[in-house]
This record gives C-alpha cells, sequence and structure tokens, in this order.
C-alpha cells in the first residue's frame, strides 16, 4: 500500500468520525412525572416489626432521587403532586380538557405498591419456629417487590404495569435483635438484607420506568401567545433541557374521543398548527418565535422535533 493511499485512507476515516464528536452526545429533553407514595398496604410488617414511617418515606425519597440521577425526568414537587391525586386534579371537563393539565404539568404519574416486603425462611437450617417465621434460621432470604404503574396524566389511561423485584440472602439476621436494632437506623437498615433487597428493587423499578416512558414523546404546552411580537411561551425551560435554539411543533387538539359509556377519554386527534424557535430560556419557562403558522392558543400541545421529520 502506497503512503498516498494509506493518507487518503486517514483522511476518510478522519472525515467520518470528526463530525460525530463535534455534534456530541445526542440532546435529551426531560420529561416532567408525578410520582405518588408508596402504597405498603400491610407489607410494612415483619412478624412484629413495623417499619417506621420515617424509613417509608426515606424509602420513597430513595425512588425519587434515582428517577432524578437518570437525568431523564423532573419530578413534581409535593405540593402539586397532592392536587393531582385530589378529585379536583382528575376531573374531567365536558370539553374533554383535564383539569389535570391546568393544575399539574406533568406527563405521567408513577404509582408503586409494595407487593412483598418479607424474610423467606422456608428450608432455611437451625433456628426455633415462631409462628410463620424461623427466628435465627440460616439460609433465609428478605424479598422486597413493587408492582410499579403508569398513567398517561391527561387521559388517565395505565400505559404500564410492571413488577420490581429484589433479593438477599439473609444468612443468620436475626428477627428479634437483628431487625429492632435495624429499624432504628436508615443507614443500617441499608445495609441489612431487607434494605439491600429495597435497593435493589427499587433500581430495577427505575430501569422499567426509564423504558416505558423513554417511548413517550416528549410534550409541553403553550402558555402564552403575543400576536404582535409573534413571541410564543411555553411552560418549559432549562429544568426540562430546553435551550436557545430549539426548534418544537405546535400542535393542537381539534378532537376528542371519549368511552360512551364511562365518558372516560380514549384518546385525541391533534393537527400541527406552527413551528417555534426557542430565543430565550428561563428555569420554568422559554420564549420563541413563530417560523411557520399562527394564532397559537394557551393550551397548543408542544412537541419536540425529530430529526428527519
Amino acid at each position: 500500500m502506497t503512503r498516498l493511499v494509506r493518507w487518503l485512507i486517514v483522511g476518510l476515516c478522519l472525515a467520518t468520525v470528526l463530525p460525530s464528536l463535534a455534534a456530541g452526545p445526542e440532546k435529551k429533553l426531560k420529561m416532567r412525572i408525578a410520582v405518588a407514595p408508596l402504597d405498603w398496604g400491610d407489607r410494612y410488617w415483619i412478624n412484629d416489626w413495623q417499619i417506621p414511617i420515617e424509613f417509608r418515606n426515606a424509602i420513597y425519597e430513595k425512588l425519587v432521587k434515582k428517577l432524578l440521577d437518570t437525568g431523564r425526568f423532573v419530578v413534581l414537587e409535593r405540593e402539586a403532586l397532592e392536587a393531582l391525586l385530589t378529585e379536583k386534579g382528575i376531573k374531567e371537563e365536558n370539553t374533554g380538557q383535564s383539569q389535570r393539565g391546568k393544575i399539574v404539568p406533568a406527563q405521567a404519574l408513577v404509582k408503586g405498591v409494595v407487593s412483598d416486603f418479607s424474610l423467606n425462611t422456608r428450608g432455611a437450617g437451625g433456628g426455633i419456629d415462631l409462628g410463620p417465621v424461623r427466628v435465627g434460621a440460616s439460609g433465609s432470604e428478605a424479598r422486597m417487590k413493587i408492582n410499579v404503574r403508569i398513567f398517561d396524566v391527561d387521559t388517565s389511561e395505565m400505559l404500564a404495569s410492571e413488577e420490581a423485584s429484589g433479593s438477599a440472602q439473609a444468612g443468620s439476621f436475626r428477627i428479634g435483635a437483628n431487625i429492632g436494632s435495624t429499624f432504628t437506623d436508615f443507614g443500617a437498615f441499608e445495609k441489612s438484607p431487607l434494605g439491600k433487597a429495597t435497593t435493589t428493587a427499587i433500581d430495577k423499578a427505575v430501569e422499567k420506568i426509564l423504558e416505558k416512558l423513554g417511548k413517550s414523546p416528549w410534550q409541553a404546552m403553550v402558555a402564552d401567545y403575543d400576536a404582535g411580537s409573534k413571541e410564543v411561551t411555553i411552560n418549559a425551560g432549562q429544568e426540562l433541557g430546553v435551550a436557545d435554539g430549539d426548534f418544537f411543533e405546535v400542535h393542537r387538539v381539534t378532537r376528542v374521543i371519549k368511552d360512551p359509556e364511562t365518558g372516560a377519554v380514549l384518546g385525541k386527534r391533534t393537527e400541527k398548527v406552527g413551528t417555534i424557535k426557542i430565543m430565550s430560556v428561563e428555569k420554568k419557562f422559554a420564549i420563541g418565535l413563530t417560523v411557520t403558522g399562527e394564532g397559537f392558543q394557551p393550551g397548543d400541545i408542544v412537541r419536540e422535533v425529530k430529526s428527519g421529520s
């Protein structure tokens, strides 16, 4: 191979690689979601020991933090979540437009139900049977399972229902002394078999939420439109990853399809009414200029422009 040919090959490789390096990683907009506190039912009892409410709250906060750590979500503050979960927050107007969209600007609601939180000692050696639990047994297993349900905030449609479980060998973990000391300090709980099983279940739950919502298109809403200046304000800003120069399509709901028996919203028909380019970004909102279209209205849907569209 001649030197000239080698240089030509190198040049072709650089021409292919450099543009992709300059482009950097693919931009990801963050989705605004609501995460309800975990529903424990009666699963927070281990024999005669109850996991403290402070620990249950800490486990919920751990789930929220891990969702935030993915860099793909912004989780609603507690006050906004409470509004979403009230009757007023879920009432549908006769027009089919959800009150939730006006009270809580979230795309999805995540609800988790704890379906298992236990120490399984069946088949374990040693120990003494006390009812259903063998105290001091070896070879037992701690388990935590969460049923994760994801709902569309606007239509109440369940988008997904997944199980996320974790387990850890409990060894000689004792129901009495060990759990008694574990439930006095959350750091000790996290290091215990039950804590390790809980961490695994939460990690898997976050993976499933990320997988399911990663397939949902990002969207926001028009908050204000100035016909004179052609400026369009949207209810998404820096915290959702919106940046200067971003292009978005604006769509309007043209038809709401309801179940004739229940009145539940089954779906909506939309049409594109224009395109905007973001010129100024604040933390919670951004201002764009009209590129195409006119007569935008508050409540119009703002969608990401996909490459090649």
